[in-house]
């Protein structure tokens, strides 16, 4: 018994060990946009340019904890055009908010959650902007911002998180054959030690129209999250119980060969 009693200590002291807290964040942010236009043929005279024909929001939040005997929560907000909005969810240990201010470009979205939230549970937010413009002869549109994703997480033995954080620009035609387009993530997944993804830059996108007819086209903004709970046990939980358990099997064998040594001495005798 003197002998397995820091083995034992070992694998309850893994096992029993009180809970950390964790929790996770992510953020989607594109803003400071700005649209210019370029005369591809300033020989001609002509005057380069575009016009505004519409434009949208949309605010997007939702929450699924049906694993754990929830439901699914869905808000939806869609401002008036260059209005800003909100919309948010608040379901338990988590907090999902997707807004705009109402400028082009401006779309934002939020998630954090807690463990609280339930084993594979989900929470996300999703934050679009819609602009349709007609873009005159020879006029090469460019649209200029900054673009931030941001994905962390703390971890506790035996407590994980999925975080995923992707943003995306693009400017189409309405046939849509032709598309500029950016995407830019930042993640962490399950089974990895990272805690913090993280992009910061600022990208400019270019869009032409070299012929001498209008051509209606779409930019599309896009901030986009989601946090999964997941229980993943940690390395250090492991490496602490396969040292308790390659401790008790060391004792064992031990008490075992001392016992038949003895043995045999009695009979030898």
């Amino acid at each position: 018994m003197h002998t397995l009693f820091p083995a034992t200590l070992l694998i309850l002291a893994a096992l029993t060990a009180p809970a950390v807290q964790a929790g996770a964040s992510a953020t989607t942010r594109i803003g400071n946009v700005t649209l210019a236009v370029l005369d591809l043929t300033p020989q001609d005279g002509s005057n380069p340019g575009f016009t505004r024909d519409s434009f949208d929001s949309r605010l997007l939040v939702y929450a699924d904890t049906r694993n754990t005997g929830g439901d699914v929560d869905r808000h939806q907000v869609a401002p008036a055009p260059h209005a800003a909005g909100v919309a948010q969810l608040a379901p338990g240990p988590a907090d999902v908010r997707a807004t705009t201010s109402g400028a082009i470009g401006d779309v934002v979205a939020h998630s954090a959650a807690s463990t609280g939230l339930g084993l594979d549970n989900i929470a996300s937010a999703e934050s679009e902007q819609r602009l349709w413009l007609t873009l005159a002869p020879h006029t090469l549109l460019t649209v200029a911002g900054n673009v931030f994703t941001e994905a962390s997480r703390t971890l506790a033995p035996g407590q994980g998180y999925r975080v995923f954080t992707w943003a995306s620009v693009d400017i189409t035609d309405t046939d849509q054959v032709t598309t500029s387009y950016l995407s830019r993530e930042s993640s962490l997944i399950w089974g990895e030690a990272t805690t913090l993804a993280r992009n910061d830059e600022f990208f400019t996108l270019a869009y032409a129209n070299p012929g001498d007819t209008d051509l209606a086209i779409s930019l599309n903004f896009l901030a986009y999250n989601d946090i999964t709970v997941t229980a993943v046990p940690e390395p250090a939980t492991w490496a602490t119980l396969l040292a308790g358990l390659v401790l008790a099997g060391a004792a064992a064998c031990r008490s075992r060969t001392t016992r038949c040594g003895k043995f045999l001495a009695q009979a030898a005798t």
